[in-house]
């Protein structure tokens, strides 16, 4: 080399282009983790917004059980009032509304809808006393 200058030692030029690698690799690394980690969390995200809507689903169903007891147990004369009328105060008390509200002999059949969002969910039960139903 001109000027008095050393030739660097070659183990200090392979640590040097060591080191240059280790800092592309270290950056690969972080941009594979950040898609790892949003990955992840979408798929959790998911997972949670269907959960709730089964759990939803779920609770819509016993909503509507709810409603088909007392509108049976209001016909069979153990709850006083009109049946129907008593089945859409329990509807409403659960969030719900009464779509429909049919007496057969002394049981109930009644549909009732819910709102999840832009969601409506509408489930139907019966009641009566035992050996009523078909």
């Amino acid at each position: 080399m001109c000027n008095g200058e050393q030739d660097p030692a070659p183990g200090a030029r392979a640590h040097a282009m060591h080191d240059s690698l280790w800092r592309l690799d270290h950056g690969f690394s972080m941009a594979v983790t950040l898609i790892a980690i949003s990955i992840l969390s979408l798929l959790a995200t998911g997972l949670g917004i269907a959960l709730g809507v089964a759990q939803f689903q779920v609770k819509s169903q016993l909503t509507a059980d709810a409603v088909a007891l007392t509108a049976a147990d209001t016909a069979l004369g153990a709850i006083a009032g009109y049946p129907c009328e008593n089945a859409g105060l329990i509807a409403k008390a659960d969030g719900a509304i009464l779509t429909s509200c049919r007496i057969v002999g002394l049981g109930a059949v009644v549909q009732t809808t819910q709102n999840l969002g832009l969601f409506e969910v509408s489930r139907w039960a019966e009641a009566g006393p035992f050996g009523s139903s078909k």
